[in-house]
């Protein structure tokens, strides 16, 4: 190989480590999802916990087909208060920023449900001023 291929080779390579280090270590950790299709109507609920520390930005990603009844989505900090409610929509995307640091639950409660849901719910490490200690349950 001739020497002057050697230095813009080797930057090249460089600024791709680079690029794809700065998405690995910033990309959304995804704490979990809920996912549900009700053809007949119900009244359930389903949920998923993640432990969050003080700081944490948390993001919902929800889709929802609703063709009759009630879908509401409300996060629950470990007392059991609400601490934030998404709000109604076929698509929305939104962030959270968790208060202290402590066991979280996401509820997806269903009244006289028809229709379908898909709710992901990440932490998002690259606006996120703490995310040590975060785990999935």
């Amino acid at each position: 190989m001739k020497k002057k291929y050697v230095i813009p080779i080797s930057f090249i390579l460089v600024v791709a480590v680079g690029i794809i280090s700065f998405y690995l270590l910033t990309r959304p950790t995804v704490l979990g999802n809920i996912s549900n299709e009700y053809s007949k109507q119900v009244t359930t609920s389903s949920d998923i916990s993640f432990v969050g520390e003080a700081g944490n930005r948390i993001k919902f990603v929800f889709e929802s087909y609703v063709i009759s009844g009630n879908l509401d989505m409300t996060l629950y900090d470990s007392d059991g208060n609400a601490v934030y409610t998404l709000d109604n929509a076929k698509e929305l995307a939104t962030y959270f920023i968790l208060e202290r640091s402590t066991t979280y639950t996401l509820v997806a409660k269903c009244d006289n449900f028809v229709g379908t849901y898909k709710i992901f719910v990440y932490l998002d490490k690259a606006n996120t001023s703490t995310d040590s200690g975060l785990s999935v349950q």
